[in-house]
């Protein structure tokens, strides 16, 4: 199963940028390595109700709001597409390219369009990013996987906990059902929505807010205890996200675009059930069963009522998974996963026939397509992988991992190994290697609108590195990956300048639309400083540098990867100050972004006395370093008798003007001997209060 990913900035909706009036109302950047075994412990745990004391470091991180998986951000080798948010690269790859796992099943999606991720803080249990060279059990990303693991129901008298801040309130409820069963349900909802004033917003920019960003999102689950050795646990959770503009002749879209004039919405939601059979009778055996359903609805217009794309997945999911402790230092696991997954759509658009690899998007107009459709594939994969201890300073895993599906009728069979070797005490090399694949982009093989015999991309992983653990706490590591990547889309050709596409209505052959004929690689090195907790603080410096390049195979021109960021660091340390209070800094600091300089203006070939940009060569400049300081107060409270935490953040404290994109200006642009360029700044300074209460 591969969720939709819309084409970047320009394609089905050319852009739609109804994403952009959300920057200045937001108190947070928008989100959405193994997660650094120095940071996050891997291994078994023998209570799964309690929160792990990794999963709490990275809630208390500043900047994150009390949300761990905001935090990957500030983990070595993740870069994030917008102002410190937006859906994360992992290690040169796409954003399309990762995959998410909650409790082992796929996830819908786990970050909301225009804020935090969609769980509770307090259900979090652990979570893992496999960023490069990750095992067998993982199929269908090329990218990197988030492994996200929410904590059982703990056997409690009932009782209820409260968050509010000016982001969202939410209620969390848990406690037990009878001597062998508990349960957890937690329901959230934005607050944003009622402090913004719709009728004085963004007047400046032509775009008038009709419904502020807002969204919503719950969990339950229900687990069930027969003896020591069965767990049967039934599990809900989902999430909406709302936004809706109106552009008018004043926006820079409808001066680039004069058909995106009018009203705009984005609407998303997902609903999914899950049951969950565990069963461990000793230490030598652990069974783990799930059988799910999930529906995610995605709706978009714009334009007035002129150009819409509404596309509905539904996926029943089955998957195994089985350990089987052969010995002391020999372990067996496997298991498999099926899918049936619906894609239906219906579509009134502009298709706008580019990819990642393409900078000038706007260019590359297609006619409009009015379409309905729906496919169906089936998809099943199996791994097995042996875990053996070569006596007490050697771990080896090899296994092998096979991924069929019926759309495209390709089938894999990957295989994957990794070493572990202290080599002296404290001293550990360790290296790994795999091929992997996904499926192709859902939007980019539909019929009448993409390519149906586009092929599956895949990749090559390598990666070596060296960890030395040091006293008090203290441990570093450097690690440098490969990646290769191929069979990745490449858009046809459009003529600029007459508008016209190779293939441009659904009457003609949609092959020429997109072709595998993008191949790309990416290296690096990432340096990783950790202290655990000791003398009252914990932090880590991560230093991340990096090259992804993509090439387009029938001309052999080899470009950076539009989010080919050199060098990254980040460094986090919170203190407590005191038996009540907790300070905490981050500081993020990124080489600037390559980006496509704009030479000139030309004639608009589709609208007349519009202009649209002349580009350089692409991604041949880069933007101002960016710089980011967050600040994060949390002091533990007793209010009315019932405990509970008060958190101050304070987002970009040193007020950083940080440019994160730039742009044509189209209302000072006068002429082609006259254009102008706008940068687009990111968030000022902002505070957020918080506060939750349990009772």
């Amino acid at each position: 199963m591969h969720t939709f990913t819309p084409r970047p900035l320009s394609t089905f909706c050319r852009p739609f940028a109804l994403s952009w009036i959300v920057l200045p109302l937001l108190t947070t950047p928008s989100l959405a390595e193994e997660a650094v075994e120095e940071l996050l412990v891997h291994g078994r745990q023998s209570d799964y109700s309690v929160i792990t004391e990794q999963a709490q470091k990275m809630i208390d991180v500043p900047g994150s709001l009390s949300d761990p998986l905001m935090a990957v951000f500030s983990l070595p080798g993740v870069l994030s597409e917008g102002d410190g948010g937006g859906a994360p690269a992992v290690r040169g790859s796409s954003p399309s390219d990762n995959r998410y796992l909650v409790d082992g099943a796929p996830a819908a999606y786990v970050f909301h369009a225009f804020s935090t991720s969609i769980f509770h803080e307090n259900i979090i249990q652990n979570f893992d990013l496999y960023s490069a060279g990750f095992g067998p059990r993982y199929s269908n990303a090329i990218g990197g996987v988030f492994d996200i693991k929410l904590r059982d129901p703990k056997a409690q008298d009932i009782s209820s906990k409260l968050d509010v801040s000016i982001l969202r309130a939410g209620i969390f409820t848990e406690g037990e059902v009878s001597e062998n069963s508990a349960f957890y349900v937690s329901a959230r909802a934005s607050l944003l929505q009622y402090f913004y004033d719709t009728d004085e917003a963004d007047k400046e920019d032509g775009i008038r807010v009709q419904d502020a960003p807002e969204d919503t999102d719950y969990q339950f689950k229900y687990q069930y205890r027969i003896g020591d050795a069965h767990k049967l646990t039934l599990s809900a959770n989902g999430a909406s996200d709302l936004a809706a503009a109106e552009f008018t002749e004043r926006s820079t879209e409808v001066m680039e675009e004069p058909d995106f004039a009018g009203n705009a919405k984005i609407k998303n939601q997902f609903n999914n059930q899950n049951l969950r059979w565990q069963f461990s009778a000793n230490e030598h055996h652990n069974l783990d069963v799930q059988i799910g359903h999930y529906q995610k609805q995605e709706d978009t217009f714009w334009g007035g009522d002129k150009y819409f794309f509404d596309i509905t997945t539904e996926d029943n999911y089955a998957l195994v998974h089985y350990d089987l402790l052969l010995g002391e230092r020999h372990t067996l696991s496997l298991g498999a996963e099926a899918h049936d997954t619906q894609y239906r759509y219906d579509a009134r658009f502009i298709n706008y026939v580019c990819t990642e690899f393409d900078p000038d998007c706007e260019l590359r107009r297609g006619e409009l397509l009015v379409a309905a459709d729906d496919v169906n594939i089936r998809e099943h994969s199996a791994y097995i992988n042996d875990h053996w201890l070569l006596g007490d300073r050697v771990a080896v895993d090899v296994g092998v991992q096979t991924h069929y599906n019926n759309y495209t009728d390709e089938t894999f069979t990957h295989p994957r190994m990794a070493i572990a070797w202290e080599f002296i005490d404290n001293w550990t090399l360790n290296t790994s290697a795999g091929s992997y694949n996904r499926l192709p982009d859902i939007d980019k093989i539909f019929p009448e609108i993409g390519n149906t015999e586009l092929k599956s991309p895949t990749s090559n992983h390598y990666t070596f590195g060296i960890k030395h653990e040091l006293d008090n706490e203290w441990s570093w590591s450097v690690t440098t990956y490969y990646k290769t990547m191929d069979d990745l889309p490449l858009a046809s050709d459009v003529n600029a300048n007459n508008g016209s596409s190779v293939a441009n209505n659904s009457n003609n052959n949609n092959s020429a639309l997109y072709t595998n004929d993008v191949e790309g690689d990416a290296y690096g090195v990432d340096i990783f400083i950790n202290k655990g907790l000791t003398d009252r603080w914990y932090g880590w410096l991560a230093i991340s540098a990096s090259r992804s390049t993509r090439t387009n195979k029938l001309t052999g021109v080899e470009r950076d990867y539009y989010l080919d960021t050199p060098l990254v660091l980040n460094w986090v340390m919170n203190y407590q100050l005191n038996d009540q209070w907790t300070m905490g800094t981050r500081l993020t600091a990124q080489s600037g972004r390559a980006i496509t300089p704009i030479v000139g203006v030309q004639p608009n070939p589709w609208f007349e006395g519009r202009i649209l940009p002349v580009y350089g060569e692409p991604y041949s400049e880069n933007l101002p370093v960016y710089t980011r300081l967050d600040v994060r107060f949390k002091r533990d409270m007793t209010l009315w008798g019932y405990t509970g935490t008060y958190n101050i953040d304070i987002l970009n404290a040193l007020n950083r003007r940080n440019v994160t994109d730039r742009n044509l200006d189209y209302k000072r642009t006068q002429s082609a001997q006259d254009f102008k360029l706008e940068d687009e700044v990111g968030m000022g300074i902002i505070p957020a209060v918080g506060m939750s209460l349990s009772f």
